[in-house]
């Protein structure tokens, strides 16, 4: 039997990062950024957001999105009761959105953070269709076809339209609070990004010009950056934005 993805928290040294998985993922999309900073020392965290990570793609848009907003808050406060005083926070597409909007809240244990491929400006996108493909794939591997597959798509299609609008007016009031960012940021992007329009994230660069801000261009990479084959060199690029924090603090 296939296993559950799950939150998973790996404690290390006193420094800790909070990694926030995409719209239709699990903490899967960030466990080999989180083994790489793992080398390095960090304590890492990755929470798996309410209704993500079963075989019934309903439960995603039958949760309502606030309820991500408070498991990222949730998670950010564990943090700080486990006693961190020092907490990057990261998130990739969807989960880049909940990581700049706990930067926006000037909680002073959050030393840095960013996002990774994420749509904080409205902009085209893939995002309802790849639902679709994703939700198709999963209800696949069930062995469910043919008219009950056909029905189960329709019945998720406006679901996953309504979902995404509240999305998209999440992300439009981060990008209109990221001037109350104090700390330094980092953004990575895909330049072959299939779900969203790349250049999304030198907006979101032009938005932040009150604080340093990293921006690392992988032109082949794809949508899920943190999976791709510059997973590598995204990851080193990850630490050495993290290195040198250290040295400036």
């Amino acid at each position: 039997m296939e296993k559950k993805p799950a939150s998973f928290f790996t404690k290390k040294g006193k420094k800790a990062v909070l990694l926030f998985h995409a719209y239709s993922g699990s903490p899967n999309d960030v466990r080999m950024l989180s083994r790489a900073l793992e080398k390095e020392n960090y304590t890492v965290y990755a929470p798996l957001f309410l209704g993500h990570g079963t075989m019934e793609p309903k439960e995603i848009l039958m949760t309502d999105f606030k309820r991500w907003e408070e498991d990222a808050e949730n998670a950010f406060s564990t943090l700080v009761k486990e006693g961190f005083e020092e907490i990057a926070v990261f998130g990739l597409s969807m989960g880049g959105i909940f990581a700049m909007d706990l930067l926006t809240k000037g909680y002073p244990e959050i030393v840095a953070g960013g996002a990774f491929c994420s749509p904080l400006f409205k902009t085209e996108n893939n995002v309802e269709e790849n639902f679709l493909l994703y939700a198709k794939q999963i209800y696949q591997r069930q062995k469910i076809s043919g008219d009950i597959l056909a029905a189960k798509l329709s019945e998720l299609r406006p679901l996953v339209n309504k979902q995404l609008q509240n999305i998209e007016a999440l992300g439009a009031r981060v990008s209109q609070n990221l001037s109350s960012v104090q700390v330094p940021v980092y953004l990575a992007q895909g330049g072959a990004d299939e779900m969203i329009d790349a250049k999304t994230a030198y907006k979101t660069a032009a938005a932040l010009r009150q604080v340093d801000v990293t921006l690392d261009w992988y032109a082949q990479s794809g949508h899920v950056i943190t999976v791709d084959p510059v997973h590598q060199q995204f990851e080193k690029d990850v630490i050495h934005f993290l290195t040198k924090l250290n040295e400036k603090r």
